[in-house]
């Protein structure tokens, strides 16, 4: 636990909470404008709620709904929603997916719980609630969406795609899992069909791509950022 403007806010893992505190609130990755007072956000992939807390101070009138399927990280969650009084804050311990029901999923303890590839090799795998996100995006805007789902966008991108005309500003990290197929290019697609422009930043994967062919866990990591021209 660490003082954060002037609240008590609690972390799971040192070092993935200062990636995170210099990712959201000195680079602002997830700073939008808009006219609504009270904008409706979605956070898929909340982690401990330093999103959730950014969004709050940028628009305090703003709702938000929170999914964290790691039952540990979904504790620190609610603790930092609570100590922190971020009202309005819906906090959902599922993963978002394609379908209502559950999923395996991989803990990792930090920032990159997955369903999609277990990151330590550790085989902590635990079975969550997953909820489909394509119905809260229908018949309402959502003002902000964002998708860090560690390699489930993959899937839940093509689910929603009809559904995109509803959001105003996207956010989304793609993963590129080694052995499975590589689904940016369809994924920018999608994003183009729904009338966005986008903004690729932090990419992240083996420095000599054509020499380095070790495993990883991913091999292509991106930020995209989605908005209307």
């Amino acid at each position: 636990m660490t003082p954060l403007f002037g609240k008590p806010f609690h972390y799971s893992d040192g070092k993935g909470f200062l990636h995170s505190l210099k990712e959201i609130f000195a680079d602002e990755v997830y700073r939008f404008d808009t006219s609504s007072p009270a904008p409706f956000i979605i956070d898929a992939g909340a982690n401990i709620g330093l999103s959730v807390l950014y969004f709050k101070r940028l628009h305090p009138r703003g709702r938000i709904i929170a999914f964290e399927p790691d039952p540990t990280i979904f504790d620190v969650l609610s603790q930092n929603v609570a100590s922190c009084q971020l009202d309005q804050v819906d906090a959902r311990k599922a993963a978002v997916w394609v379908e209502d029901g559950e999923l395996t999923f991989f803990s990792e303890g930090s920032l990159a719980g997955s369903s999609e590839v277990d990151l330590r090799a550790q085989g902590q795998a635990t079975v969550v609630r997953a909820e489909r996100l394509k119905p809260l995006l229908q018949n309402q805007k959502v003002d902000f969406l964002k998708i860090d789902i560690e390699g489930a966008e993959n899937a839940v991108m093509f689910d929603i795609e009809d559904e995109l005309a509803n959001v105003e500003h996207l956010f989304f990290e793609y993963h590129s899992v080694p052995g499975k197929d590589q689904r940016l290019g369809d994924l920018l697609n999608i994003a183009s069909r729904a009338g966005f422009r986008y903004v690729i930043n932090g990419p992240h994967g083996a420095r000599l791509p054509f020499i380095d062919r070790k495993k990883r866990t991913f091999d292509l990591q991106l930020n995209v950022s989605c908005f209307r021209p």
